[in-house]
């Protein structure tokens, strides 16, 4: 659990090593991130304008200072909860854009709209105090540093001490498919490589006459998806966009479709039975393009070049799930393109610590991961049968847990008879809050502690890497329950140790 601090202590540590070990202790913080010296002296010198203007130093206690969300990573450098309101300070070291501190600012107010508490919010300048607030009328204004000093007289006494719970994942985490509404309503932040990459694509095509390719490379969690139906939505204006889904899509492709005019999303599969119907865009985007067969690669780009269009692959090489997908290389092949921009994103946004380190340990069992929190949102029950397996994922269900099974073109797999919500391979660029998933005879550990898959069952599927796919949608909890094999069931618990 993070906790406050008394933010006059900590400020009077100067040495960067000193301070980041201090506030590591003070707050308990998991992160071994060294705070950086303009970062230490701006906290300084807010202390020494607010002692000197009558501040005492235990109206400096209670405060969160850089505090992160958990599984989210936004960070805010000050915190303060007291009843029904929250104090947010953000520190500058030197002067910088406006527009760009009311992005900043409209962006926490975002953040903190989901914690029924009463937001007061400012940005202080450290070197002249300047500071600056949110108007009435949604406009960056500069007011007195009197009012900094007010708040924090008015916050002092009593504060709240345990801010991790107020948090939920499933508020920020916006995916298209998943909460396609709120990506109609725009209510969603990209970050700043996010938002980086948007910026170059778009400049880019501007200047762009003819057909162009374009690919965007992330691992898992790093937002490719977001990111790509974002720059879709934004590029509508200049004509009309269509993304290629490499994925299962429900009634979340009417939503999206029905909102955004110049917009459509089309699956993989009605691509192939009809290729014409991409000739009308001038936008083509493909999502996991990774797991596209080589002839419908090979159509997309035939058609996009024929018909003077942009197209934007977006892939991760890392996640392909059968043989054939290995086989096909389909990333080697956009490499090999004439490329007009190639892009990488390397921060995950869903960075919980506890699934992350979790799934790790599952991924190299000789060398588990620990954490100080233990691991309070895994869950692991073993069934010496598939009746037991059904009934534990039956409750599972009732809970609230997404149930994820691998594809039924095996029979022999146990967990095959059980009655799934979604397939590892129709859950691309999807979240759940809570996933439950089950493990049989086809999972083992090497000699070497690393996860393997039994291939006889189903020659073409990587079961490991069907896994890693669909235990990765997670968002809060997960659930493994594992089918008559004692075995994979007691390395599997080690991790608890």
């Amino acid at each position: 659990m993070t906790r406050p601090l008394n933010i006059y202590f900590l400020s009077r540590v100067r040495e960067e090593l000193t301070f980041s070990r201090m506030d590591r202790h003070e707050s308990s913080k998991l992160s071994r991130k060294i705070t950086k010296r303009h970062e230490i002296r701006s906290l300084r010198q807010l202390v020494d304008g607010l002692v000197g203007l009558g501040v005492n130093v235990s109206e400096l206690d209670g405060f969160f200072f850089g505090y992160t969300i958990p599984r989210i990573g936004k960070e805010f450098d000050l915190l303060k909860f007291k009843g029904e309101r929250c104090l947010s300070i953000e520190l500058k070291s030197q002067a910088v854009l406006e527009r760009d501190i009311l992005a900043q600012q409209k962006k926490n107010l975002h953040y903190l709209a989901h914690i029924d508490r009463a937001p007061v919010m400012y940005t202080v300048v450290t070197d002249t105090l300047t500071t600056y607030r949110i108007g009435r009328n949604g406009e960056l204004e500069v007011v007195d540093f009197s009012l900094v000093v007010d708040s924090v007289k008015a916050f002092g006494g009593e504060y709240l001490s345990d801010i991790d719970d107020m948090f939920k994942a499933s508020d920020y985490l916006v995916s298209p498919l998943g909460t396609p509404e709120k990506f109609i309503a725009g209510e969603y932040f990209l970050t700043q490589a996010q938002d980086r990459i948007k910026k170059d694509i778009l400049l880019d095509i501007s200047m762009v006459n003819g057909h162009g390719f374009y690919s965007i490379v992330g691992t898992s969690g790093t937002g490719k998806t977001l990111l790509i139906y974002d720059v879709a939505k934004t590029l509508t204006e200049r004509g009309a966009s269509l993304v290629i889904y490499c994925g299962r899509l429900d009634g979340e492709k009417d939503t999206l479709i029905s909102s955004i005019p110049n917009f459509d999303v089309m699956p993989m599969e009605e691509f192939i039975v009809d290729p014409s119907r991409i000739d009308g865009f001038k936008f083509v985007f493909v999502d996991e393009a990774h797991r596209l067969p080589t002839d419908v690669f090979n159509e997309i780009v035939k058609r996009v070049m024929d018909n003077s269009q942009i197209c934007i692959f977006s892939s991760d090489p890392e996640q392909v799930l059968t043989l054939d997908e290995k086989k096909n290389q389909i990333f080697d092949r956009i490499v090999k393109l004439n490329l007009l921009g190639s892009f990488k994103l390397r921060e995950r946004i869903r960075t919980n610590i506890e699934l992350t380190s979790f799934i790790n340990s599952l991924k190299s069992i000789n060398k588990p991961e620990k954490i100080s929190s233990g691991y309070p949102n895994i869950g692991l029950y073993y069934a010496s049968n598939i009746d037991e397996a059904r009934e534990i994922v039956k409750h599972l269900k009732s809970l609230g847990y997404t149930f994820i099974s691998y594809p039924d073109g095996n029979r022999r797999m146990s967990c095959s008879e059980l009655c799934e919500d979604y397939y590892c391979n129709h859950v691309i660029g999807q979240e759940f809050d809570n996933v439950a998933m089950v493990m049989d005879k086809t999972f083992y550990y090497d000699k070497y502690g690393k996860l393997r898959g039994i291939p006889e069952n189903d020659p073409d599927n990587l079961y490991p890497n069907l896994f890693y796919q669909g235990i990765s949608r997670v968002r809060e909890k997960i659930a493994i329950v594992v089918v008559e094999n004692k075995k994979l069931f007691e390395k599997i618990s080690r991790i608890f140790d």
